[in-house]
């Protein structure tokens, strides 16, 4: 299926500068898709300061062959994106995700159904952003209902289990920096300062750090995410794989055992974080090499086949 692109800027707190794609078919108007980028310093296409994935890219074009409008955008403060990417806490984060629903809402080539899909850390700024405007549905992918305490505590213990397991000089180099007093305690120090400041940023080993975003996100635990996720009673699809080191595919059993009839759990076979096939050993210390080794793959089959069944099943597309 071919499809047209256009850039367009939208006037949130701050302007948000986005891409709109949109299905060459004879129809006039699509049900509509919002991707919501992961924790960081990414772009509309999911890249960021020597982070090149162009995993939102992938989605979004793969969607509208699909028959959907997207829209990705860049974060704020990124790209062509107005604002602080350091002061924003996760409200500015959802604010400009509602202001862009908004803007979809009025779109000449836009149905009135929209989605919300949400990776990573995007799972928690969509299922509190379908909470401030309706949304027809939610994608969530390698999040769901799991706050991001969890996952930052969860990443420190699954490195010092690596670390303890590997071996040779390579393993008593790495114990030597990376203990339970400098990974743990660091981290616990660190949501203490957050905590105990009311300000936007605060410097750490002499960086700017984002203060008030880590801030506004120790207010969620899982059980309020998932929680949301049940009053929200809308079509809602989770999705992990089980070879994601960022995110514990486990967290599908939690969400699913609150058997909530509108949302989907599915676990997907050696699909890792960034959504690609990954059957190797699962691996923190060097999931940055892993990653920048599956640039030019597709996005995992199995992801894809899950997704068009699900959108077929509530008649978003045919």
């Amino acid at each position: 299926m071919m499809f047209k692109q256009e850039e367009v800027f939208i006037q949130g707190e701050e302007v948000i500068s986005a891409t709109v794609t949109i299905p060459e078919q004879e129809r006039e108007s699509y049900p509509a898709i919002v991707l919501i980028g992961g924790t960081g310093g990414l772009n509309r296409d999911g890249n960021g300061l020597g982070f090149k994935m162009n995993l939102y890219k992938d989605l979004a074009e793969w969607l509208t062959t699909q028959g959907f409008v997207t829209l990705r955008y860049d974060k704020r403060g990124i790209g062509k994106s107005g604002g602080n990417r350091n002061s924003v806490g996760l409200t500015g984060l959802v604010d400009d995700v509602t202001a862009v629903v908004r803007y979809l809402k009025s779109h000449d080539h836009v149905s009135q159904d929209i989605l919300l899909l949400g990776h990573s850390e995007g799972c928690i700024v969509a299922t509190l952003a379908a909470e401030r405007e309706s949304v027809s549905g939610l994608i969530l992918l390698s999040g769901a209902g799991v706050a991001l305490k969890t996952s930052m505590q969860e990443q420190a213990h699954f490195l010092l289990d690596e670390v303890k397991r590997t071996k040779g000089i390579k393993g008593k180099l790495l114990r030597l920096s990376l203990n339970e007093k400098s990974v743990i305690g660091k981290q616990q120090k660190l949501f203490e300062r957050v905590t105990a400041t009311d300000q936007d940023t605060m410097r750490i080993q002499l960086m700017k750090f984002p203060a008030k975003w880590l801030r506004e996100h120790l207010a969620y635990t899982d059980e309020l995410l998932r929680d949301r996720l049940v009053q929200l009673n809308v079509p809602t699809l989770a999705l992990t794989g089980d070879r994601d080191v960022q995110t514990d595919v486990h967290h599908l059993d939690e969400l699913d055992a609150l058997h909530a009839e509108h949302i989907e759990v599915q676990k997907i076979k050696n699909m890792d974080h960034m959504l690609k096939h990954f059957d190797g050993e699962m691996s923190i210390l060097d999931v940055k090499k892993q990653y920048r080794a599956q640039l030019k793959e597709p996005l995992h089959p199995e992801l894809q086949h899950q997704l068009h069944e699900w959108l077929i099943r509530h008649n978003w597309i045919s």
